[in-house]
């Protein structure tokens, strides 16, 4: 697996604050009065609001960490790549040549 970039990592949320939540008993929380309906659509809202920020964050976030990959492997393939095309080259001026020199020695007919 892959190492993570130290940029992806200074840009992720850190757990600063450790939050506990009362348990109810199952008689305190039949009776526990329900949230008005304001309260619960302003949750919603600000719940929808949270995941399209962190939709867009997270999108950014992984684009930048794809384009490096594809430039790191891009870079890799190119090497090989030039490589591959100098041996081709070679190998067609070395074939090239040695036709020449047998045509000549064989000389006109």
């Amino acid at each position: 697996m892959p190492a993570i970039p130290k940029k992806l990592l200074r840009s992720l949320p850190t757990l600063t604050e450790v939050v506990t939540v009362p348990v109810l008993s199952d008689h305190a929380a039949l009776n526990a009065p329900t949230p008005p309906f304001e309260t619960v659509l302003d949750s919603a809202l600000i719940i929808e609001r949270v995941l399209q920020r962190l939709d867009a964050s997270v999108q950014a976030q992984v684009r930048e960490v794809v384009e490096t990959v594809v430039q790191d492997h891009l870079r890799e393939v190119q090497a090989r790549l030039k490589q591959k095309v100098a041996v081709a080259v070679r190998q067609a001026i070395a074939k090239a040549v040695a036709a020449e020199l047998k045509d000549k020695r064989s000389g006109p007919t």
